[in-house]
């Protein structure tokens, strides 16, 4: 499996579910502040992060809840803080499947 750009909505507040290899993944993000988001992601329906600020260029999930399946990543421009109003204009979320 190669790296997956995850489809974002330019919305505050949002929820989906994507199945990535054979699992299915639950990914919420909710707007904070005027400039800050948090992220949950649960896996086949194990909570993996709750409310985690999202940041850029680093991976968002602990090694021992990526061993084995990969993880996910948001890439911003100059790392700034990925913000819904830029999604798909530059603030982007992967998926990076572990090797």
């Amino acid at each position: 499996m190669n790296i997956v750009n995850i489809p974002l909505e330019v919305l505050p507040n949002q929820s989906l579910t994507i199945r990535l290899g054979d699992n299915r993944y639950w990914i919420q993000i909710i707007t904070i502040s005027n400039s800050l988001m948090s992220i949950s992601i649960a896996r086949n329906d194990a909570l993996l992060i709750q409310n985690q600020r999202a940041v850029s260029n680093q991976v968002i999930l602990s090694q021992h809840n990526s061993k084995g399946y990969g993880n996910f990543v948001f890439v911003t421009p100059d790392e700034t803080y990925p913000y819904y109003t830029e999604f798909n204009n530059g603030h982007e979320l992967y998926f990076i499947p572990e090797e």
